[in-house]
């Protein structure tokens, strides 16, 4: 990028990889749309701004505007607020809980979540594999380091599929 003065983004488009369209429109709507069949409300927190190739908040509006243009689901859930797309105010690959948008911790809240799902690598495995919550979770993750997969008695690219119960209060 830095000694090719040419290279912009078309260039960039040809050359370059990024896996997070695989994951979002293979992966996370999929889950997100037989959740909403099912009659579940569901908040899609996305990093506020770009880190490595996660999906961010705005690239989410786009893509689920798009979605909904062919999925009567997920065009119906948008318009009946019981899918909501939020900012965690983290641009990271990480996640802080401890530091999340206060928007989205409020809406949070006020829904009375009953489960979080926390969705990749860095956050759900670097920063939240043993995180407590007050409500159920799910870590999901796949490991793409081998010194990670090592530690955890897996292997490089083993899935890690984590359910929690809550912490129960005293």
């Amino acid at each position: 990028l830095e000694t090719e003065p040419q290279f912009g983004f078309e260039e960039a488009k040809e050359k370059l990889q990024d896996n997070s369209g695989i994951d979002v429109i293979l992966g996370v709507f999929p889950f997100v749309r037989e959740l909403l069949s099912r009659g579940t409300e569901v908040i899609l927190a996305c990093n506020s701004g770009p880190a490595l190739n996660d999906v961010t908040y705005n690239e989410s509006l786009l893509v689920a505007e798009r979605i909904a243009a062919m999925d009567g689901v997920i065009r119906t859930a948008l318009k009946e607020e019981r899918l909501l797309l939020v900012q965690t105010g983290s641009s990271s690959p990480c996640l802080d809980l401890s530091r999340l948008d206060k928007g989205l911790a409020s809406l949070v809240r006020e829904r009375k979540t009953d489960l979080v799902i926390i969705e990749g690598m860095g956050r759900a495995i670097h920063t939240n594999y043993h995180a407590k919550l007050t409500c159920e979770s799910l870590k999901l993750a796949v490991l793409k380091n081998s010194w990670l997969a090592d530690r955890l008695g897996g292997k490089i690219f083993s899935v890690i599929f984590k359910y929690e119960l809550p912490l129960k209060s005293s």
